[in-house]
């Protein structure tokens, strides 16, 4: 008892440890977000600033397929698979830089198709500053995590929005502030913390920079792990895209405000999923409905704690004025999007879950399927109802994720309970004949 105990306590010891630092990361990105949501808001017209975010429905889903869906490849190789590490970075480092390549030219594309009040120029440096720089410092990240542990790569990752904070107040206080400029200050602060990424960090973890061809079963990983997020990205995200694609740019910039706050509210959810995520990947065969309890265990916190964050926001809305200008808009647009706060926190869980099961391509189809209905709802409804569309489209395509994330979880570890039930009675059944 005192051993087990013991345990316990060094476990939840360990899972604090990196919550907090998770938090640290977290809350500077928040500082970070704020700060430039607010300077950009005020600096820029508001059809630019729609525009600008934008452009974000065309970068994040982009980005999720390319260099997150690599991240989570790293940890599940070198976690869950028990890969050599040194093997895992030389598989992905090449294919990182490939994508963010290929990415990048697609984001260049769609973006001028799509976005109207940017440049073409002006989307071609944030394509390459979000996708082709950014993420060699992004892969070295989760190599640490990997290698080393949450708390050891959340304190490589804090230097992120340090940059990100220190390109925008330069383009700020020089009176330079425009989109184009902040984007050139970022290619520019992301090669340098790649490039002491690649001289520091990289040899601290014994490891060498190399590029080695990829497997059949890399590509294919990436891919069942990249299509979720990016499919989730898309569904976040691409609502702003089609708003400006339809002529309501003004909309998506106080839609895109209005979305900022409700992504702060969903910031303390995603830092616990962040700290806690990998721990949702080691299998336990003798222990029947391990990935359930982990999930059910984290939507019994993320929930309470959500819904009580979204009735905050509710009556203090109004409150938000200084953030932007049409207060009655604005106050209308976060209050039709809280339901997404609570929808958010209880819907990762089971995805993570599926995920710890090996159920990666159930787990794809199920955000596909999700971020397919989302689209569809997008195109029909955001060119007669605007934002309203948008908001529509949101809610019940993550109430669909919801509740199909859950039942599949459900089934696929009564599955996995099952055969382990088989196995362990055929090994019982093999030794009593001996």
């Amino acid at each position: 008892m005192r051993s087990r105990l013991q345990g316990l306590v060094r476990r939840y010891r360990e899972m604090a440890t990196d919550v907090a630092w998770s938090a640290i990361s977290d809350g500077l990105t928040l500082v970070v977000n704020l700060t430039s949501f607010l300077l950009l808001f005020r600096s820029l017209e508001i059809e630019t600033y729609g525009g600008y975010v934008g452009v974000y429905g065309v970068i994040g889903p982009l980005g999720a397929l390319t260099f997150s869906g690599m991240s989570l490849l790293i940890l599940q190789r070198i976690i869950r698979e028990k890969e050599d590490p040194q093997e895992v970075f030389f598989r992905t480092f090449g294919l990182t830089l490939l994508q963010g390549a290929v990415a990048t030219t697609l984001a260049f594309l769609i973006g001028r198709e799509v976005i109207s009040v940017l440049d073409s120029t002006t989307i071609l440096l944030m394509a390459i500053a979000e996708l082709l720089v950014f993420p060699v410092s992004q892969t070295v990240t989760m190599m640490v995590q990997a290698v080393r542990g949450f708390a050891a790569s959340a304190r490589f990752k804090i230097f992120i929005p340090l940059v990100r904070f220190a390109a925008l107040i330069a383009c700020w206080a020089t009176g330079n502030l425009t989109v184009r400029n902040l984007a050139i200050a970022w290619i520019i602060g992301f090669t340098l913390t790649g490039l002491v990424a690649i001289r520091a960090v990289v040899p601290a973890l014994g490891l060498r920079v190399g590029v080695r061809k990829a497997p059949a079963s890399y590509l294919r990983g990436n891919l069942e792990l990249a299509l979720p997020l990016f499919s989730s990205n898309l569904q976040q995200n691409g609502d702003k895209a089609v708003m400006n694609r339809f002529g309501f740019e003004q909309d998506a910039g106080f839609y895109g405000a209005a979305f900022r706050v409700i992504m702060l509210a969903q910031m303390p959810i995603r830092t616990m999923n962040q700290a806690l995520f990998q721990r949702f990947l080691p299998t336990g065969d003798d222990d029947r409905g391990l990935h359930l309890r982990r999930a059910q265990r984290f939507a019994s916190v993320s929930l309470p704690l959500s819904l009580s964050i979204a009735v905050i926001i509710y009556f203090t809305a109004p409150l938000l004025g200084f953030l932007v200008d049409d207060i009655d808009t604005s106050i209308s647009m976060i209050r039709w999007l809280l339901p997404v706060v609570p929808l958010f926190s209880i819907s990762r869980a089971p995805l993570n879950g599926l995920l710890g099961l090996g159920r990666t391509t159930l787990r794809a189809g199920i955000i596909l399927s999700s971020s397919l209905l989302s689209m569809t709802l997008y195109l029909s409804l955001i060119p007669s109802m605007s934002w309203r569309g948008a908001v529509i489209g949101t809610i019940v395509s993550e109430l669909y994720l919801t509740a199909v994330s859950w039942f599949m979880l459900w089934r696929a570890q009564r599955a996995a309970d099952a055969s382990a039930d088989v196995a362990e009675s055929l090994g019982q059944l093999s030794v009593d004949l001996d």
